[in-house]
């Protein structure tokens, strides 16, 4: 039971580094070989090269973000593995040219690692839920 709230602790974790965009204490998160495949489609590999994006794109384009977790979900693997995913939203988050994106919902899939006590992320993929098109008669 303490390792199941020790997961879904982690979703709160990455909320409030997000929020207050401490990208040090967020990567902290992170395994040295985690991968992270981000939003847009960009494979990071290793926790040096997925810390140096987050820190770039919190100085522009989620500068001003907000994250919200809607909903988390874990399933054990074995007992020092598991998947979590989460249903986030995010708003505040801006286009190159300064406008303010408008307000989009995901779903992380992470695979997460209990090593010498504690969990990390090993691997992260993420993905914006979209409304699917009208179908049409």
């Amino acid at each position: 039971m303490k390792d199941l709230d020790a997961l879904r602790a982690l979703p709160a974790t990455w909320e409030k580094d997000w929020n207050n965009h401490n990208i040090d204490s967020l990567g902290n998160m992170f395994r040295e070989d985690v991968d992270f495949v981000n939003l847009a489609g960009v494979w990071l590999k290793g926790k040096t090269a997925s810390v140096k994006l987050l820190k770039m794109v919190h100085q522009s384009t989620f500068k001003n973000s907000v994250w919200t977790t809607d909903s988390v979900d874990v399933k054990y693997v074995k007992p020092d593995l598991a998947i979590v995913h989460i249903g986030w939203g995010l708003r505040g988050d801006v286009n190159v040219d300064g406008s303010t994106r408008k307000q989009k919902h995901g779903i992380f899939t992470w695979v997460v690692i209990r090593e010498k006590g504690q969990w990390q992320l090993l691997t992260i993929d993420n993905v914006t839920i979209i409304e699917a098109p009208s179908s049409t008669k």
